[in-house]
């Protein structure tokens, strides 16, 4: 009994390890002209995508209530999903907050979107070059991520223990099975960005999306 459940991990292991490396699509060619530059950026279990928040082909303001968000005009948005009790309770380590964890991984419960301002991306930031129409294709899917009233109106929850920003109701939930960084995934797959077929940890989206179009010079600088 215990070699078959040995034998039923090692597997399991497998498949998850197989999962994380093979890419959903080919990579793009690198010489491919790609104009706009958008990043990801994340801890070990977390990943936010940052784009402009306005530019040729989407403009944020005329989608999202910037006056909810930020004070002036910032020049990028940052796009996170998570499960709303933990990821709007006040910041703690992450050991002490395990039991919200396992809660917020094992039942599927309310998803959210916060949005926030930067004026500019993160150092740590990872570029990956779009061309338009994968630009748009990227913003609509974010877009269609919020929840909406029968107005069609968005859903705002405020912003929690966050100092700017503002959380939103998602249309998705939470779960093991779709985690921000399977949302994140879904938004740069549908984008035609390679990412891995189980996007676990942000180590394995950051390690797939190195095989894309270039960051232009003008988002890199």
């Amino acid at each position: 009994m215990r070699r078959w459940l040995g034998v039923g991990g090692l597997g399991l292991l497998l498949v998850l390890g197989l999962g994380m490396v093979l890419p959903r699509r080919r990579p793009v060619a690198r010489e491919t002209p790609c104009p706009i530059g958008i990043y990801i950026v994340g801890g070990v279990i977390h990943s936010d995508l940052i784009l402009p928040r306005r530019n040729a082909i989407w403009d944020w303001a005329l989608m999202l209530p910037m006056d909810q968000i930020a004070l002036g005009e910032p020049d990028y948005l940052g796009f996170g999903f998570g499960e709303q009790q933990f990821y709007m309770a006040p910041p703690a380590p992450l050991w002490q907050r395990w039991p919200d964890g396992l809660r917020a991984l094992f039942w599927a419960n309310p998803g959210i979107v916060y949005v926030y301002p930067l004026a500019q991306p993160p150092q740590a930031a990872q570029c990956i070059g779009l061309q338009p129409d994968q630009y748009r294709q990227l913003a609509q899917y974010i877009q269609d991520s919020f929840r909406r009233d029968d107005q069609g109106r968005l859903q705002p929850l405020g912003r929690g223990h966050q100092p700017v920003g503002q959380f939103f109701a998602a249309r998705a939930t939470y779960s093991l099975l779709f985690t921000c960084n399977h949302w994140t995934a879904e938004g740069l797959d549908r984008a035609g960005v390679p990412v891995p077929w189980l996007p676990l940890v942000t180590v394995s989206l950051l390690w797939h999306t190195r095989w894309t179009c270039p960051c232009p010079q003008a988002a890199s600088s």
